[in-house]
């Protein structure tokens, strides 16, 4: 599995990504101001979801979707090895915690069973 910035080439794709999505999300341009850097996840079979990550004091926050919900398989790859990849960055770049919020109730009981996230509030918030 790589990751990649995300390039105007692939705003089709995320395009794509949100509209499929069951949850409610931001809009493209949120994925791609001056204040969130964004990032493809892809494997051998393509891209499998985007990251975007904004600064919040001592935190990043993530914002994730995915090209293919019900994909769960691959989805769950990229989520470990995004957290692996943000926990880095997290650590190199001075930051405490990693932070987002989901609809998803699957996606919590993952993060928080498999990744180490606790829930604080309406956040899952993981402490680096």
């Amino acid at each position: 599995m790589t990751s990649r910035p995300l390039a105007v080439a692939d705003l089709p794709m995320l395009e794509r990504a949100l509209a499929q999505d069951q949850f409610e999300h931001l809009e493209v341009k949120n994925f791609t101001m001056d204040s969130a850097y964004s990032v493809v996840y892809e494997d051998e079979q393509g891209p499998i979801g985007i990251l975007r990550y904004t600064r919040e004091s001592s935190r990043l926050r993530l914002i994730t979707v995915w090209c293919d919900n019900l994909d769960r398989k691959r989805n769950a790859a990229s989520v470990v090895q995004a957290i692996s990849d943000t926990v880095c960055k997290a650590k190199a770049n001075g930051y405490a915690t990693i932070v987002f919020s989901t609809q998803s109730p699957s996606l919590a009981r993952f993060c928080m069973d498999k990744l180490g996230f606790e829930k604080e509030k309406d956040d899952y918030v993981l402490h680096v």
